[in-house]
């Protein structure tokens, strides 16, 4: 995609993005000049949507392993888990 984009304060602009009472302190107002599809025949041959040809996943970690892993935290995978599933579900939208 190509254009411009515009940081603004406008409350009117603000207002509509507002979620759960909290009004964002600022927007981004975007202008597009050109957006371009990518060629479908690359996402064919991707193969994007056969999930059988998509690589084993079954050997990564959690992402609260993973967390813990990066951070050297000492807590628990079910700490952690809880942890993160407590955010997603009630302070999505918390300062």
């Amino acid at each position: 995609m190509n254009g411009r984009a515009q940081v603004i304060r406008d409350t009117p602009v603000r207002k509509v993005c507002e979620i759960n009472g909290r009004m964002p302190d600022f927007a981004i107002l975007t202008h597009v000049e050109e957006a371009f599809y990518h060629c479908g025949k690359s996402i064919i041959r991707s193969r994007l949507w056969q999930s059988d040809e998509h690589p084993m996943s079954k050997n990564l970690p959690t992402y609260a392993e993973a967390l813990i892993a990066h951070c050297k935290l000492e807590v628990g995978c079910d700490e952690m888990g809880a942890h993160l599933s407590n955010n997603e579900e009630n302070r999505l939208y918390d300062e």
